[in-house]
């Protein structure tokens, strides 16, 4: 077995030399279980991590079982309308409080020895109680930080970290944009899909914002959607937009800071989309590069370190639960503009099915090229990774798109197909795997 990071030096790991025109990563950083471990309590558990959307725990009782890195939790909604985040741990000896993944219960019950909470954490009973116990003493651990941003809420198990605004930075344009589509903000359409890949996650987060793999992973998708509408039977809003994979259109990337990356590529039949419908109470609500964003963009957004909002044919969250250094959960589920009509709310799902379920005809082969490369990292004898698309055009701030929108990233770059992005990421992730910055 090859040297573990734990004797080496974690600055030996990034080869950051973008004046000479190099960056690049030892593979290690995938397939290290002890470079994970490291992951677990200096990024996930230090730094703003992705929880639920509020339209999942929207009323009184309402919760949301999930984790933050390895640690069980679960946010609960209060009776007087706000959200609280607890370890998912029974004071007692540990079990799991919540029954299901997600429910309401105004009160908890240990299904063990049957201890009991109140939704504000409070324990309330305790089975054949003896004499002298102090239920006070046993109420449910609340985590550090709890912050919502436009709907999507955040936990953090450090105090001291930033607040979530400053966190997501150059991002927020970005989660606004989606947020804008309805007056009534979004929800979370019901249901939802987990898989696993044989990975690690930071290839998850690389490929989400991807655009290099797409005309090759993804040919057959739009080899097959050409091909069904040939037939037409597929017309309006049943069609499924697939330029972009084609190639040939504008695109652009940017790194936004904190480790978030973005990128969009121009829609070439933004007509078949389902926010289309909305076109004309858009165009009078919003401004207009606010409506071109929105209408002609689709938009990949990832958020460091276990989150990605995606606004393509569909719409999407995907969250990761990184396992182990070999593996990630993935769950998705499909989010969309609150009120929008029964047809753009079942072209939304057909398009979603196509696309982001792993039975459609894309992920599945991103899970295969994903596990390729994972299995690929193994060979230490070709230890490097580059990163240098793009790396000698790049430029360095905002761009003129960024510029009309209102944020100002890191780096941007006008093709997808570069790389340039990744540095940021992995800048920030080895300052924090070093301790050198917080969340």
């Amino acid at each position: 077995m090859y040297e573990s990071i734990i004797q080496r030096d974690l600055d030996a790991l990034i080869d950051d030399r973008v004046s000479d025109g190099m960056f690049r990563v030892d593979r290690a950083v995938y397939t290290d279980e002890a470079i994970f471990e490291q992951e677990v309590s200096r990024i996930f558990e230090n730094c703003w991590w992705f929880l639920c959307h509020e339209s999942q725990v929207a009323n009184h009782g309402d919760y949301f079982w999930t984790d933050i890195g390895d640690q069980p939790v679960f946010v609960h909604r209060q009776e007087d309308g706000s959200l609280k985040c607890f370890i998912n741990a029974c004071s007692h000896r540990a079990a799991i409080l919540t029954p299901f993944k997600q429910g309401n219960a105004k009160t908890l019950t240990c299904r063990f020895h049957g201890w009991t909470y109140k939704c504000d954490g409070a324990c309330i009973g305790v089975k054949n109680e003896e004499e002298g116990t102090e239920k006070g003493k046993f109420d449910l651990r609340e985590i550090a930080r709890l912050e919502s941003y436009k709907g999507f809420v955040f936990g953090c198990l450090n105090s001291n970290i930033c607040s979530l605004e400053d966190w997501l930075g150059a991002a927020k344009p970005w989660i606004d944009l989606m947020v804008v589509q309805s007056p009534e903000g979004l929800e979370v359409v019901p249901g939802s899909s987990t898989y696993k890949t044989d990975g690690n996650w930071k290839l998850q987060a690389e490929n989400s914002v991807d655009g290099y793999h797409v005309s090759t992973v993804h040919r057959v998708f739009a080899h097959t959607i050409a091909a069904r509408e040939s037939k037409g039977e597929y017309t309006g809003i049943k069609k499924t937009e697939s330029g972009r994979i084609a190639g040939g259109v504008p695109t652009a990337g940017y790194s936004l800071g904190n480790g978030h990356m973005s990128i969009w590529a121009q829609h070439t039949t933004p007509e078949v989309r389902p926010i289309w419908e909305a076109k004309d109470r858009l165009e009078k609500e919003l401004s207009p590069i606010e409506v071109e964003w929105i209408l002609t963009k689709g938009r990949n957004l990832y958020l460091f370190p276990n989150v990605m909002l995606m606004d393509n044919p569909s719409t999407q969250i995907r969250v990761m639960k990184p396992v182990s250094a070999n593996r990630v959960d993935i769950t998705v589920y499909c989010v969309a503009p609150k009120g929008e009509s029964d047809k753009a709310r079942a072209g939304r799902l057909r398009k979603f099915e196509d696309f982001y379920l792993t039975a459609g005809m894309a992920t599945s082969d991103d899970i295969a090229a994903l596990e390729d490369t994972h299995e690929g990292s193994m060979a230490r004898d070709a230890k490097w990774s580059e990163f240098k698309r793009g790396i000698r055009t790049f430029t360095r701030g905002a761009d003129d798109d960024a510029k009309a929108l209102g944020f100002e990233p890191e780096v941007s770059s006008d093709n997808w197909d570069h790389e340039v992005l990744y540095h940021g990421f992995y800048r920030h992730w080895l300052k924090m795997m070093k301790g050198e910055q917080a969340g």
